[in-house]
C-alpha cells in the first residue's frame, strides 16, 4: 500500500500543475541507466536503495502508484507499496508500462530528466497520447520538504558537519588537495553517508579563488588559504557545506576578506523566513559585500535549493522572483575571489520554519590558523 507521505507527494505534484490552469491524467516518472536517473521517481516512490534503470513510476491524481521495474529490483520495489508490473527482460518494456497505465489522453513527463530515446519509446507506447511537461510543477512541490524529508537532509547536514569538524586534523603543509577531498569522502561515510553529494572541492592557494575548481595535485604550503566545499547524501537527501581555513598565520588581508564573508553570510541567513522573497537574502548579502573594497567580486548568487539533488530548483538571487515558505532548505554562501590570490566562501545549509529559519550545517565558522 503507498504510505500517507507518498501519496501526499503525488498529489502535491498534480496541485501544482492543476494551479497552474493544466490537467494531466497519469504523470511517468521515467529512469535510463546511470547517471540518467529521474529524482521525481524516488521523491514519489520513497525508494532508498536499488537502481532502478529502465523503471518507471506510474502516479494518479488520487495519489496512487504502479510501478513498473526489472525481475533484478523486485524485492526492493515492494518496498514502495507500489502495485507492481514485473519486466522479465527489456523488452517487455512498452507492454508492462501500457498494463500498467492505461488509458490516457494527456501523460506527464518530468521533461529535464528524461532521455530522448526514453520519450520516444513512449510516444511509440502512447501514439494518439499528449505528453506534456511538469518538470515546473515538480520542482515547486519538491521545494517545500515534507517532515521526512526534512530528518533525512538534517541528518546528511549533521555528517558533512561533523567531517569539516575532523578534516581540520588532516591539513598540514605538504598535504594534496585530492588526499583531502578523498579523507573528507572516507569521513562521511565512516559516519553513515552513503557517498558524496557531488565531486568534493578542495583548494589550496590561488585556486581557492576559483569557485568551482574541484581536488588537484597541489601541496599546501604555509600561507595558503584551505577552501572545502562538500556534502554528503544520506538515504538519498544531500548537504552542501563549505569551510574556509588558513594555514599557518592569516595576513591582514586574509582575515578582512573572511570577516567580511562571515558578515555577509550572517545577513544572509538573518534574512530568510516565510514570505521574506529569496531575491531580497542575496539583494542583502550582494549590497554589503559591494559597500567594501571587495565590490564586485562576490560572483555567483547568495544560495541554491537542496535535496534530493544538491542544486534543487530554487535559487537566492536577486534576479529571480522566490517567496520563501515553511519546508524549503536552501544554502547561503556567500564568498569573495581574487584570482591568482586567495578567495573565501562560508557556506551553511538553513531550513525555512514558520517562526524563521534553522541552521542544519553546524560546524564551527571561527577564522581558524592550522
Amino acid at each position: 500500500m503507498v504510505s500517507a507521505v507518498q501519496r501526499n507527494r503525488i498529489k502535491k505534484v498534480f496541485a501544482e500543475v492543476e494551479n497552474d490552469g493544466k490537467m494531466v491524467d497519469v504523470i511517468l516518472f521515467v529512469n535510463s541507466t546511470e547517471p540518467h536517473m529521474d529524482l521525481g521517481f524516488f521523491y514519489v516512490t520513497g525508494l532508498t536503495e536499488g537502481v532502478f534503470e529502465d523503471s518507471v513510476a506510474v502516479v494518479w491524481k488520487n495519489g496512487e502508484g504502479t510501478l513498473v521495474t526489472s525481475i533484478l529490483e523486485e524485492e526492493t520495489a515492494k518496498k514502495s507499496g507500489f502495485k507492481l508490473h514485473i519486466m522479465e527482460s527489456r523488452e517487455e518494456w512498452k507492454d508492462r508500462l501500457k498494463e500498467a497505465a492505461g488509458p490516457a489522453e494527456v501523460i506527464g513527463v518530468n521533461a529535464e530528466e528524461i532521455t530522448l530515446s526514453k520519450y520516444q519509446r513512449i510516444k511509440e507506447t502512447f501514439p494518439n497520447a499528449e505528453i506534456v511537461d511538469i518538470s515546473p510543477y515538480l520542482k515547486r512541490a519538491r521545494m517545500v520538504k515534507d517532515e521526512e524529508e526534512i530528518e533525512r537532509t538534517k541528518r546528511a547536514c549533521d555528517l558533512a558537519s561533523r567531517a569539516a569538524e575532523l578534516i581540520v586534523e588532516s591539513i598540514k603543509e605538504g598535504v594534496r588537495e585530492y588526499e583531502i577531498a578523498a579523507e573528507l569522502t572516507y569521513l562521511m561515510q565512516k559516519h553513515g553517508a552513503s557517498g558524496n553529494s557531488f565531486s568534493p572541492i578542495a583548494a589550496f592557494g590561488p585556486n581557492s579563488a576559483e569557485p568551482h575548481y574541484l581536488a588537484g595535485d597541489r601541496e599546501a604550503k604555509k600561507g595558503d588559504t584551505i577552501l572545502l566545499d562538500f556534502g554528503c547524501v544520506f538515504k538519498r537527501y544531500t548537504s552542501d557545506i563549505t569551510r574556509t581555513f588558513f594555514l599557518g598565520k592569516a595576513t591582514a588581508e586574509q582575515k578582512k576578506v573572511y570577516e567580511t564573508v562571515l558578515h555577509a553570510q550572517e545577513l544572509g541567513i538573518d534574512a530568510i523566513a516565510e514570505g521574506v522573497n529569496g531575491a531580497e537574502v542575496d539583494r542583502k548579502v550582494r549590497e554589503y559585500i559591494d559597500s567594501t573594497e571587495y565590490k564586485g567580486r562576490f560572483i555567483h548568487s547568495t544560495g541554491h535549493s537542496i535535496g534530493l539533488s544538491v542544486h534543487d530548483g530554487g535559487v537566492l538571487n536577486h534576479k529571480i522572483d522566490l517567496p520563501l515558505r515553511a519546508g524549503m532548505i536552501f544554502t547561503v554562501e556567500p564568498g569573495i575571489y581574487l584570482p591568482g590570490n586567495f578567495g573565501v566562501r562560508i557556506e551553511d545549509d538553513v531550513l525555512v520554519t514558520p517562526r524563521g529559519h534553522e541552521v542544519l550545517t553546524t560546524a564551527p565558522k571561527d577564522l581558524l590558523e592550522l
